[in-house]
């Protein structure tokens, strides 16, 4: 195919996808579609009716007499469905994306489902669009440079896809340097809005997880792998803590002070939770069955004087040297 005939190609889809975003809200008018095309007003009413006739994309236009200024809709049978009480619950979902690898290109998706919110309600004028959106405030750590992690996941999501092989320059915190890697990638797990590539290193030969954020660049490669037919995903998170399995499952048992005890009352911080006693004082006393120790410590010592760890013995005593540690640099 001829290098114009693909941009034309492009450049139809496109304007079928930007109708469809558009619909819900009432259409698009000429002057918006030429804009997002990057073409003249003749070409959009030649791209529409390629649309119509060729392609047999039903396409509902203005009345005659307001072609310039009406607006132009896709078919029923070609829009998006969905009730306002739905497209509530996804629009607050892709909110909950900023600052995330899957910010990038959201927005009009987050536009659409906005107008599907409002259609038959409230009317779609632009200032109440905006208005709904600053009412809503999510506070999420956030990537500096979601454009070019959301890039990254993108090509990991089509060689996961087509179990193709991909080659990436990886910053390993702990070395505090870059290193290549060709990679067989498994699939993708997320924690707190943080996202990880689970795959098979040919670098160290056995199978890692990366941060995605950490992935400086990333190469489809052509080559094909065969999936492991014994391999699962949640089986090789399994009953870790976090994301990073790499120590055996242990009972650990942890009292939590009468201050911060209806938190474990209402929430479930990991699957095997289970409160062993209440005490008279107000406390609760809760155990896990976990493995990734490291991130364990971690997320108690966040509780402070709130959260104390009472089995096994050695990461008791691990959270202890962590504090008198920390401690130390405020003498």
């Amino acid at each position: 195919m001829s290098d114009k005939k693909l941009t034309r190609s492009v450049r139809l889809a496109d304007l079928q996808n930007f109708l469809a975003l558009k619909t819900p809200g009432g259409g698009a008018t000429l002057k918006e579609m030429a804009e997002r095309l990057g073409v003249t007003s003749r070409q959009v009413y030649r791209d529409l009716d390629t649309l119509a006739m060729s392609l047999g994309v039903t396409v509902i236009r203005p009345e005659r007499g307001s072609k310039q200024s009406g607006r132009y809709r896709l078919d029923s049978s070609f829009s998006l469905k969905i009730s306002p009480e739905a497209a509530a619950i996804i629009f607050l979902s892709i909110l909950k994306q900023k600052g995330s690898p899957l910010a990038v290109g959201i927005n009009d998706i987050k536009d659409t489902l906005i107008s599907a919110l409002f259609k038959n309600r409230y009317g779609c004028r632009q200032e109440e669009l905006e208005d709904l959106q600053g009412k809503v405030h999510i506070v999420e750590e956030q990537l500096l440079d979601e454009q070019k992690s959301g890039e990254v996941i993108l090509k990991l999501m089509n060689a996961i896809k087509d179990n193709c092989v991909v080659s990436m320059r990886y910053f390993t915190p702990t070395r505090g340097e870059m290193s290549k890697r060709d990679v067989e990638p498994y699939g993708l797990a997320s924690k707190h809005n943080v996202w990880y590539l689970v795959g098979y290193c040919r670098k160290s030969q056995e199978r890692r997880t990366f941060r995605i954020d950490l992935i400086d660049q990333v190469y489809v490669l052509s080559e094909k792998f065969k999936f492991p037919d014994d391999f699962s995903i949640k089986a090789y998170i399994g009953d870790s803590w976090g994301i990073f399995s790499s120590d055996e499952t242990r009972r650990v048992v942890i009292k939590v002070a009468p201050e911060l005890a209806y938190r474990f009352r209402l929430i479930s911080y990991h699957p095997s939770q289970k409160v062993e006693r209440e005490p008279a004082d107000g406390s609760v006393v809760v155990s896990y069955n976990t493995s990734g120790m490291f991130e364990f410590m971690a997320w108690a010592l966040q509780w402070g004087e709130f959260v104390e760890v009472l089995e096994p013995e050695d990461l008791r005593w691990q959270v202890r040297e962590r504090i008198e540690a920390a401690l130390g640099k405020y003498v």
